[in-house]
């Protein structure tokens, strides 16, 4: 994703949001997906899921994806499942691209890697999917898709300890993510 400021400096943070379920549009939930996400900090949020300001350890927390295991396995303790931006292990990386996540559905033995350029990537579990009607006229549930959403860190422009999002005249914002999708047993 591409942007740039022509006058005036510009927040700019582009997050793309395609849900996945690497099992198929059809086959339920995704809370057996194995998934590993490279970031040992996220961006806490109040009840209304605006950002805080703090960026926090992972470890030892139900957001603790460095080491995979599956969606559901502790997907109980958080009251609304997940929705948080994960502060990406090193940070923003102009034109290198970095390891952000891998999800292993292991019925399908489908596997999708997620690498960006970006400092950020919010995990998202389908929380608010509620008898919504997709592909086939199939009814989606809660948790029938997840979503990887590479991004700068969010209300970035009111925490001066987050990575800046504002793109100044003559300058551009370059944003980039790469899904790499392969088989394992």
């Amino acid at each position: 994703m591409k942007a740039r400021a022509l006058n005036k400096a510009t927040p700019v943070n582009l997050a793309q949001h395609t849900y996945w379920n690497l099992g198929g549009h059809n086959s339920g939930d995704i809370l057996s997906n194995d998934v590993q996400i490279f970031g040992s900090h996220i961006t806490p949020v109040d009840s209304q899921l605006i950002p805080t300001g703090k960026i926090v350890p992972v470890k030892g927390t139900p957001y603790d994806f460095l080491k995979p295991h599956t969606v559901g396995s502790r997907i109980k303790q958080l009251p609304s499942g997940y929705d948080i931006n994960y502060a990406l292990d090193g940070g923003m990386v102009h034109h290198k691209m970095k390891r952000a996540a891998v999800v292993h559905e292991k019925q399908s033995g489908r596997v999708m890697e997620l690498l960006t350029n970006a400092p950020g990537v919010q995990f998202y579990t389908g929380n608010m999917l509620k008898d919504t009607k997709g592909k086939g006229g199939f009814i989606y549930k809660p948790h029938a898709a997840l979503c990887l959403e590479t991004q700068g860190f969010p209300d970035s422009v009111n925490h001066p300890n987050f990575p800046s999002q504002i793109v100044t005249p003559g300058k551009s914002y370059k944003h980039y993510m790469l899904f790499k999708f392969s088989t394992k047993s």
